[in-house]
């Protein structure tokens, strides 16, 4: 970089990490004569702090060269409205918010291309292991498979010489992405998951009470109303950490009915069409300075998903409550909110689970991650809005 690096106008370093590249990006940007650009997207010295505490020295000696090299970026971006103001408070950096928005390839997932994800996912969804209603579902379709038998995945089935269609027995696909790492607790989800499962079998008992007292009312009584049912749920859980082997051997002692659990690593081109085509997304994401956002959200809202998302300071700036998605802080929360989501999935999806939908398309859809970068960044790098480096 301080050698071979072709003649920039800029250097853009994205925060964290901070040692060394903050340094040597600083460096290189006056070996170069171009003008270094430090977009915020946290501070690495409170992600440090996670693992090591506040008050280590190396937390100390960490945040002491984050300030210090910090303040000598000729721009500044940052990812939320209170970190603009804690730069500016603090280290009397000022910094123009860019919010993070999803590339165009996060969209809704055509049925089809649903259909062959599902299908690539087969092996990686079934797991003799866990004892829940995927794997039965899967042994039950392996005994009645033929050669002529329709293509089956756990949410659709294609017939031969027929189009692909959704299964009416399909469970709610909820995805939730982790770096598997202290920041976020796992731990919520495995209580939701827990506690859904318990949802299930109450909403199962009071419809049957509400379909036998319905049959033995009298002429003249009113029915009891009808008790919407809960669907089967499966968790998808994607992404790699240090922490994935302790979580999943938890979840291989949980005895769940109702909720499959699966870790999956997907291919890069893979995630998309995973986010379009499920119904929920989870986020456990907690901020290590509880000044950023998760980008996992964004790509979400750009695949058109309603998201329900831990709570904390400034998540609201992302995450509308009751609009685009829910908030919750324990796991018991969490499940309450799928159940009222998913109550009479698939067949009559609850009014709340439609109205986020389609905020979340008509707010979260539309401006896309070059138009943001043309429109909001190229002003601060001394371009017009629109403009770009290529253009000079």
């Amino acid at each position: 970089m301080l050698v071979t690096l072709p003649k920039p106008g800029h250097i853009l370093l994205q925060n964290p990490p901070a040692i060394p590249t903050m340094a040597v990006c600083w460096l290189a940007a006056r070996r170069h004569r171009a003008k270094l650009i430090i977009d915020w997207h946290n501070y690495g010295y409170t992600i440090l702090a996670l693992t090591q505490g506040a008050r280590h020295p190396l937390v100390r000696l960490a945040r002491s060269y984050e300030h210090f090299w910090g303040k000598r970026g000729d721009g500044h971006f940052c990812v939320t409205q209170a970190m603009q103001q804690d730069l500016q408070t603090k280290w009397g950096v000022n910094a123009t918010v860019l919010y993070d928005r999803p590339p165009a390839f996060f969209k809704r997932t055509p049925l089809p291309a649903a259909h062959t994800l599902f299908r690539k996912l087969g092996t990686a969804l079934e797991q003799p292991a866990f004892d829940d209603f995927l794997t039965h579902r899967s042994a039950a379709a392996a005994a009645g498979r033929t050669q002529e038998a329709a293509e089956v995945t756990v949410v659709t089935t294609k017939r031969p010489g027929q189009a692909v269609c959704a299964r009416p027995d399909r469970p709610a696909v909820v995805v939730s992405s982790t770096s598997w790492t202290p920041d976020e607790d796992f731990g919520i989800l495995l209580e939701a998951a827990a506690a859904y499962d318990q949802l299930v079998e109450a909403a199962a008992e009071a419809a049957a009470e509400a379909a036998a007292a319905a049959g033995t009312a009298s002429a003249g009584t009113a029915a009891p109303a009808p008790v919407p049912a809960l669907p089967d749920l499966l968790l998808l859980i994607t992404g790699k950490g240090p922490q994935k082997e302790m979580y999943m051997a938890r979840v291989a002692g949980m005895a769940l009915r109702h909720v499959a659990i699966r870790s999956l690593w997907l291919e890069a081109a893979d995630y998309p069409l995973l986010l379009g085509a499920a119904d929920v997304g989870v986020c456990l994401h907690a901020s290590s300075s509880g000044l950023d956002l998760p980008m996992k959200v964004v790509d979400m809202f750009g695949a058109g998903l309603p998201v329900c998302a831990l709570s904390y300071s400034c998540i609201r700036e992302l995450v509308v409550p009751g609009v685009t998605g829910l908030l919750f802080s324990t796991g018991q929360e969490l499940a309450a909110q799928l159940a009222g989501l998913l109550g009479g999935f698939p067949a009559e999806p609850s009014e709340q689970l439609k109205a986020l939908a389609a905020n979340v398309a008509s707010r979260e859809q539309g401006l896309r991650w070059d138009e943001n970068w043309r429109e909001v960044a190229a002003p601060v790098m001394g371009y017009g809005a629109g403009e770009t480096e290529q253009q000079h």
